[in-house]
C-alpha cells in the first residue's frame, strides 16, 4: 500500500488544484472528520505549499481551496477594518486571521461582536496582513472553488461527521 502522503498528494494533483494554483492563491480550509467542527486553515500560493499543506492534512478530512477570494487578503487599513465590520453586522460574525510563521497555516479565528473585533485589530501590527470574510460552503465548481474528501489512514473513503 503506498504510504498516506503519496495517496494524499496524488488526490490532490489529480483535481484542477495545480492549473488553478497556477492562475490564482487559496485560502484552504480543512473540516476534521470526526472533529466536533474543528478545521484547520491554510494558505497555498504554489505547488511548494500545496506539499506542505498535504503532510499536515489529517486522515478523512473534508478539504475545500477557495481560489475566488471570497476569503480576501489584504494589509490592515481603516478599508479592512470597515470591510470586516461589515460582514459582522451582516452576518451576526467574521472569519479573521494571519499567516503563521511558516507561512502555510492560517490562525483563523471566528469574531462574533463588534467589541471583539476591535480588540483584534487592536492586538495586531499595522502592516499586518489579515485574511477575512464569511466562513465558506463547500464549494466545488472546479475553478473558484474546489473541495475533496480525503480518504482515512486505510485508503478508504468514509462518510465521517465533519
Amino acid at each position: 500500500m503506498k504510504p498516506y502522503l503519496g495517496l494524499i498528494q496524488e488526490l490532490l494533483y489529480s483535481t484542477p488544484i495545480p492549473v488553478c494554483l497556477g492562475k490564482h492563491d487559496a485560502v484552504v480550509l480543512e473540516r476534521i472528520a470526526r472533529g466536533g467542527g474543528a478545521t484547520r486553515w491554510y494558505y497555498c500560493n504554489s505547488n511548494a505549499s500545496l506539499n506542505g499543506i498535504a503532510a499536515n492534512l489529517r486522515p478523512g478530512s473534508v478539504v475545500s481551496f477557495y481560489f475566488d477570494q471570497r476569503i480576501a487578503d489584504d494589509f490592515l487599513s481603516t478599508d479592512v477594518k470597515d470591510r470586516a465590520e461589515g460582514i459582522l453586522n451582516e452576518t451576526g460574525e467574521v472569519i479573521i486571521g494571519m499567516l503563521s510563521d511558516d507561512m502555510i497555516h492560517l490562525n483563523m479565528e471566528i469574531v462574533t461582536g463588534i467589541d471583539e473585533l476591535s480588540e483584534y485589530f487592536n492586538g495586531i501590527a499595522p502592516a499586518s496582513r489579515l485574511f477575512y470574510g464569511v466562513f465558506p460552503a463547500r464549494d466545488n465548481d472546479g475553478i473558484s472553488a474546489i473541495t475533496v474528501t480525503l480518504p482515512d489512514s486505510d485508503g478508504i473513503v468514509r462518510g465521517h461527521p465533519h
